[in-house]
């Protein structure tokens, strides 16, 4: 198996965190879940066969995908399955970063996963035959990124207001309201909401919330012994209830039964 990650170049890693391929990569469990990190993904199918999208609660298939999507932002998990023999590369963005690259208000996309055609009506099918041909990992990289470039010259740049809200909100999502972020920008709470909204595709209270999330998350994965009531004290829940329904929205299961499952990926967790 083949797995890459790549760092963009400038201007692109402002939008971009990282840039990734993978070939051969086969799983011992058929669906999984992908949890919510208040960003987007593109994704390429470097394979023939179709992807599918289930419901979350019979999981039964709900739609198919070919070729390249674009997926989230997501304020809930989603389940996908795996495929065998799996060869795919994408792009993960930074929170609020893909709107440099589609165009269109991200809450229009909100949950859920979008055919890049509908979204880039030129050249995503060129594209994936380029892909296809390159050699090498870092060969695809490289047209990933300078297809990325054409679009980002394309779209109007992001609102100052939001930018600065996702700094405080990334590194604070328990600690800062969305009333004081609005009295440093001097914007008014509702166009704040407005603009933040459309240019990450959730509001400023569920994007704080799904980033507490993925903070309990990181906390699990670093911790040698956990303990339940410190995590969700450290990350600002008020009880434990409180704590156990929200993880419950966002990953599907509860904080007990993610640990068991002690998934390598965070953000993917296998249906066995």
């Amino acid at each position: 198996m083949i797995a890459v990650t790549h760092v963009p170049r400038p201007p692109l890693d402002q939008f971009v965190e990282l840039l990734w391929f993978h070939e051969g990569l086969n799983c011992d469990h058929r669906l999984e879940r992908v949890l919510p990190d208040g960003s987007m993904e593109l994704i390429i199918n470097l394979r023939d066969e179709a992807r599918h999208v289930f419901d979350s609660v019979t999981h039964r298939p709900r739609r198919s995908y070919h070729g390249s999507w674009f997926s989230g932002p997501h304020s809930k998990f989603i389940i996908i399955d795996t495929a065998p023999d799996a060869s795919m590369i994408g792009a993960h963005f930074r929170p609020g970063g893909a709107s440099a690259f589609t165009g269109l208000p991200l809450d229009e996309v909100r949950n859920s996963v979008v055919d890049l055609d509908a979204v880039w009506t030129d050249g995503p099918r060129s594209l994936r035959d380029q892909l296809l041909e390159a050699a090498t990992p870092f060969a695809k990289f490289r047209i990933l990124e300078e297809a990325l470039l054409a679009h980002w010259r394309k779209v109007a740049p992001r609102h100052r207001a939001v930018l600065y809200a996702l700094e405080h909100f990334t590194r604070q999502p328990q600690g800062i309201t969305v009333g004081k972020v609005t009295n440093e920008i001097g914007l008014s709470p509702r166009r704040f909401i407005e603009v933040f909204t459309g240019q990450v595709g959730m509001t400023p209270k569920m994007f704080c919330r799904v980033r507490r999330f993925q903070q309990v998350l990181n906390e699990i994965r670093h911790s040698r012994n956990v303990v339940w009531t410190d995590i969700a004290a450290d990350c600002g829940y008020y009880d434990q209830a409180h704590f156990i329904n929200d993880f419950k929205e966002f990953c599907g299961v509860t904080p007990g039964d993610y640990l068991e499952e002690c998934p390598v990926e965070p953000n993917f967790v296998p249906i066995r």
